[in-house]
């Protein structure tokens, strides 16, 4: 059973992860006329992972927490 480090490691990593696709987004869809339709689906996908990140971040505070306390 993983334990609270191992499972912070893995969600800096997630969060690395999604960042970095983040970032990736956001540069395709700057590459792009801001008329192409392309651009409104990429903005609906950039929030959906922003908002993920955003949880991820909120578990990571919980597990540094939970390992401060141990």
């Amino acid at each position: 059973m993983p334990d609270a480090r191992d499972d912070l490691s893995a969600t800096s990593e997630a969060i690395q992860a999604d960042a970095q696709n983040l970032k990736d987004l956001e540069a395709f869809k700057n590459s792009l006329d801001p008329a192409d339709p392309r651009v409104v689906d990429l903005s609906y996908q950039i929030e959906a992972l922003i908002r993920r990140i955003a949880q991820e971040a909120r578990a990571e505070t919980e597990l540094s927490e939970e390992i401060r306390d141990q």
